[in-house]
């Protein structure tokens, strides 16, 4: 069933594509396409790399003609809105904007198009002379089949260490020029607190056989179990009451439509959803991180703040969802690497005791990663952007 409304899908993409061409060819001079850069993330947010460059854009260079795609139900269109034109995601216009754009621009690949799926599959079809900039929507530690070059269609992939930059370089077949060691947008806007927020955000990546399962199967996944009895742990609540503390539990966008099935009875644990939550703000308003292999652990060392590893799977995370990469957490990682809940609670322990400073080994690890360490990443990421144009 799904194939064959995934079918039609196509089909109404590719008659409304046709069309758009077609209408592209009286309206291509009009000021309203001349010379124009299209921002998007996924088409239905506005909280990653792709907003924060299209603020910079609006700001610091409101002579680009940009226009940012958004769907007009996502939460986040309050926040675009003042800062210039929204187009809305999937509309008439938004495939003209793809087609006549003279910069294509967003976090995901293929994430600024009227459809991922289908241009991620016949986009190679449909040729354009518009540059595709890959604003990435986290760092890259994994081997990505799907962002090697055989499989995209980009003329920039943004990079923001240098570990990350020569893994990428020998592994993933892109030309020279493609790569860009500029820093993500979203880091000119982390700041570390001054003082500490007495929260610990829990935010686990996503796992590829749990992406179209049923409510069923999601249940009975070792998924939901580790992290479900790790929110009711009776150690965890008497770590919290005993350092004043409470937790976040923010899993990845893939898992946030099963985050209902989530229970905790203790106060202090909160599970947060999508809607009402900013990932960059819990991200800056947490004290320590617990995660698994999310990308976040990046923007978490960025800022110099101690974090803990809990890897319940660690024995088939890489066979079963990723193909392991260049970074390893036990020797170049950013805090200690938990196989089992209470070791996770024991580390966290560690942290608060250590006044929420991270232990020198993985001080040193966090300032020998990053290439850059400023606010100046949307401007490289614009620079960059002029000189291929």
């Amino acid at each position: 069933m799904y194939k064959i409304k995934r079918l039609f899908v196509y089909i109404r993409v590719f008659l409304t594509l046709i069309a758009a061409e077609i209408a592209g060819v009286f309206v291509k001079r009009s000021s309203r396409y001349k010379d124009l850069w299209i921002v998007s993330e996924r088409g239905m947010d506005a909280r990653d790399n792709g907003y924060h460059f299209f603020k910079y854009l609006r700001t610091a260079h409101p002579q680009i003609n940009a226009v940012y795609i958004i769907s007009g139900k996502s939460p986040d269109c309050v926040k675009v809105a003042p800062l210039g034109t929204i187009v809305e995601y999937g509309s008439f216009r938004h495939y003209l904007c793809y087609i006549l754009a003279q910069v294509r621009i967003s976090t995901h690949i293929d994430g600024y198009s009227p459809d991922i799926l289908f241009f991620h599959k016949f986009g190679k079809f449909f040729p354009d002379k518009s540059k595709k900039v890959f604003l990435q929507h986290g760092i890259i530690r994994d081997d990505l089949a799907f962002c090697h070059a055989d499989q995209t269609n980009i003329d920039m992939f943004v990079c923001s260490a240098v570990p990350e930059y020569d893994f990428i370089d020998k592994t993933f077949g892109y030309k020279k020029g493609v790569l860009q060691l500029t820093g993500l947008c979203r880091y000119d806007n982390l700041k570390k607190t001054d003082e500490p927020t007495r929260r610990i955000l829990l935010m686990p990546t996503w796992r590829s056989a749990l992406r179209t399962c049923s409510r069923r199967t999601f249940l009975e996944s070792d998924y939901f179990k580790a992290y479900n009895a790790f929110l009711n742990s009776e150690k965890l609540s008497a770590l919290l009451r005993e350092f004043d503390y409470e937790l976040i539990f923010y899993p990845h966008y893939e898992v946030q439509r099963f985050l209902d099935c989530f229970r905790c009875g203790d106060a202090r644990v909160q599970i947060a959803d999508f809607g009402h939550y900013d990932v960059q703000d819990l991200l800056i308003r947490s004290d320590i991180l617990v995660t698994d292999y999310s990308s976040v652990l990046f923007d978490f060392g960025y800022m110099r703040k101690p974090m803990v590893y809990y890897q319940f799977d660690k024995a088939t995370y890489n066979a079963e969802h990723y193909k392991k990469g260049y970074f390893d957490e036990a020797e170049n990682g950013f805090g200690d690497v938990a196989l089992t809940e209470d070791d996770a609670i024991e580390s966290l322990r560690h942290i608060l005791e250590n006044g929420l400073r991270p232990d020198e080994k993985y001080l040193r690890n966090m300032n020998a990663f990053f290439k850059f360490n400023d606010t100046n990443n949307c401007r490289r990421v614009y620079e960059a952007i002029c000189k291929l144009l």
